[in-house]
């Protein structure tokens, strides 16, 4: 349907361009042809990350299923920060995250969860809206974290601590 959308959007500005053919107008309809290809390529990008995590948690006992969430750090990548929407599942093995656009793909076992808090600021990332901090054993054993926002906070954050055994911090 956003396909036939999108092909229509740019027939109609083809015409319309050849109508009314001028430099000004050309651009305008390039411009809005290729914002109208990016959300296309942006629709089909997150519909496809997110069967990835489908994929990979199928079969596993689900505790929180795939959510659309906005990473805000990763506390391993220093004050040079990645941000971008990504999705993320927690089964009873594993704490799985992808990002939609850039190769960012984090997948943690749920015996290497050390804990996790509501935030403000990360490694000079800050934000009007809470963070949510998942704190973790990263691949090379070295403490590591990530800031994202998710539609339940508080949900996560609970089940976060019932896996890790930890205390909530207030």
């Amino acid at each position: 349907m956003r396909l036939v959308l999108a092909l229509t959007i740019n027939a109609m500005l083809l015409a319309l361009t050849f109508l009314f053919m001028n430099h000004l107008t050309i651009a305008i309809v390039v411009a809005i042809s290729l914002i109208v290809w990016f959300f296309c390529f942006l629709w089909r990008r997150q519909k496809l990350v997110e069967a990835r995590i489908e994929e990979k948690i199928a079969g596993q006992k689900v505790i929180m299923p795939v959510e659309h969430i906005e990473l805000r750090a990763v506390e391993s990548s220093g004050y040079s920060q990645t941000k971008g929407m990504g999705y993320i599942a927690l089964t009873e093995d594993y704490l799985y995250f992808e990002l939609a656009l850039l190769n960012l793909e984090i997948t943690v076992p749920t015996t290497k969860l050390r804990g996790v808090e509501i935030v403000h600021r990360l490694k000079g990332v800050s934000s009007v809206r809470k963070m949510l901090l998942i704190k973790f054993t990263n691949e090379k054993d070295e403490d590591d974290s990530i800031a994202i926002n998710v539609k339940d906070m508080d949900q996560w954050e609970n089940t976060i601590v019932t896996i890790c055994g930890t205390e909530k911090n207030e």
